[in-house]
């Protein structure tokens, strides 16, 4: 199936109120695709017993109980850089069989162009494809959709960030008008499993505290996440011009890249960091955010009990493995830890904002 659009099918402000948004029809194909592959057997467990609950206290933690995903879903690579050059022995995207691939996204919009065009199509990954990203659900999912944008499967990019794999990922988010999906990005040292360029997307139905916390002003398109315990740093989408968000973020991810940093990335829905004077339409969600943490490293597999702090945990979305400490895990003592590997780290990165911006 193909599917054709251009800047005409973005949508720009969304509706957080159920039932007052119609389903664009990127979510339709995207859902549907998923839901297909679901069926057919692809994935190693089924999101049937996904309790979910939220934490009592100010930042609203939605925590949820996925053991299956715990003990079921692969074994990462045991990464020890951030730049860990690709290894096509390795697990890679290229290796993955057809009906594991739901879309095939392609840009085809030339840099200086006002019209960007896009063609989904389920299919397998062709190996004399250049530049061909693709859509792979995730066999051992999060949540609802969760899949996989590789944004140029036969490049063999090593998991890293690109200037180009932002702006497809902002595009895609715009072509959305479900408030719940959600994407984001580990880094090697970052809890990134596969070091082969990927982008994580999923539908999570409950609010985060992030789409509407307030951010303090750096620099130049930065702002900083402070009244959060993961302390990092914000962009969002101005003028209408996903470019020009994923040429801001890529700018200090690149410096984080360079320079060995781990980092995570989480993007979502929102309302504009300067909405205070718009308080009669708070169910209208006016700019696409994202987050980027600079973060103490987890190198090496690691198996922790309760949770790992990749980028759902630090955006307050807790993905926990394991069913007592589901139970006893509380809102101070997740804040403790996203603010232990962040806070140092934020502080260094934030010393040179001003240079970068």
């Amino acid at each position: 199936m193909q599917f054709d659009f251009n800047d005409d099918d973005f949508v720009w402000n969304v509706n957080i109120l159920d039932n007052e948004t119609p389903s664009s029809r990127f979510d339709d194909v995207f859902k549907n695709q998923w839901l297909t592959a679901v069926e057919s057997g692809v994935c190693r467990y089924r999101l049937t017993n996904l309790l979910t609950k939220i934490l009592p206290g100010k930042f609203g933690f939605v925590a949820q109980l996925n053991s299956d995903r715990a003990t079921q879903r692969r074994l990462p690579q045991n990464l020890q850089k951030v730049n860990s050059p690709f290894d096509g022995t390795q697990f890679n995207f290229n290796k993955v069989p057809a009906q594991e691939v739901l879309l095939k996204p392609g840009n085809k919009a030339a840099a200086a162009a006002e019209v960007s065009t896009c063609v989904l199509s389920p299919g397998p990954i062709k190996d004399n494809e250049e530049e061909e990203a693709v859509i792979i659900i995730n066999v051992s999912p999060l949540e609802f959709g969760n899949s996989l944008l590789v944004p140029n499967v036969t490049a063999n990019i090593p998991q890293r960030i690109t200037q180009e794999g932002i702006d497809l990922l902002v595009r895609l988010m715009l072509l959305s008008t479900d408030v719940n999906l959600k994407a984001g990005f580990n880094s090697p040292g970052g809890y990134a499993s596969v070091n082969h360029q990927h982008y994580h997307l999923y539908y999570l139905r409950e609010r985060l505290y992030i789409e509407t916390v307030a951010v303090k002003h750096v620099a130049g398109p930065c702002f900083a996440l402070t009244d959060f315990p993961s302390k990092g740093f914000a962009f969002q989408l101005t003028d209408k011009d996903p470019s020009l968000l994923a040429k801001n973020v890529f700018t200090l991810v690149s410096y984080l890249w360079a320079n060995e940093i781990a980092h995570n990335l989480f993007v979502t829905r929102g309302k504009r960091f300067d909405d205070d004077d718009d308080a009669s339409l708070p169910h209208i969600y006016d700019t696409v955010r994202v987050f980027v943490w600079a973060r103490e490293p987890a190198f090496g597999v690691k198996e922790e009990i309760g949770f790992n702090p990749a980028l759902c945990e630090l955006a307050g979305h807790l993905l926990i493995k394991e069913g007592p400490a589901y139970e006893m895990v509380t809102e101070k003592e997740a804040s403790q830890l996203l603010d232990s590997i962040t806070t140092p780290w934020f502080h260094q990165v934030g010393a040179h904002i001003g240079h970068l911006f």
